[in-house]
């Protein structure tokens, strides 16, 4: 009986402390890993966050700007209050495009239409700004 308990010690004797030292390393530095894509990952949805938070911004500031040239026009002397728009415009028969720019990609575009003595907005879309 003596021999068999020495036999067991002899074993738990010989893996000593190397082993669970090894494992431990290795536990820890998957742990470090781990947390190192999670920053990486964490950081990439912040950054993808503030991209589309300043899109969004520019579209709303940009919409304000065409909306507020929109109320000032008046139908009698509209000619002369286009020309002075800041951004790109053109005429067709009885319709104005207006476009401003929004960033470097992007333009917002709004068609006005005088029908009936009144003008009246047609569309106001987000165009491609590279042509």
């Amino acid at each position: 009986r003596e021999g068999l308990l020495m036999a067991k010690k002899r074993i738990f004797s010989h893996l000593g402390i190397g082993a669970p030292l090894i494992f431990m390393i290795f536990v820890i530095l998957v742990m470090c890993i781990l947390s190192v894509l999670s920053y990486l990952k964490a950081n990439s949805f912040y950054e993808s966050t503030i991209r589309q938070m300043n899109i969004t911004n520019q579209y709303y500031q940009t919409e304000s700007q065409l909306f507020e040239f929109y109320y000032q026009l008046d139908i009698d002397n509209i000619d002369s209050k286009i020309e002075n728009w800041e951004g790109d415009y053109e005429k067709k028969n009885n319709q104005y495009v207006l476009q401003a720019a929004m960033n470097n990609d992007f333009k917002l575009e709004m068609i006005i239409e005088i029908s009936n003595n009144q003008l009246e907005i047609i569309s106001l879309k987000k165009i491609s700004g590279r042509e």
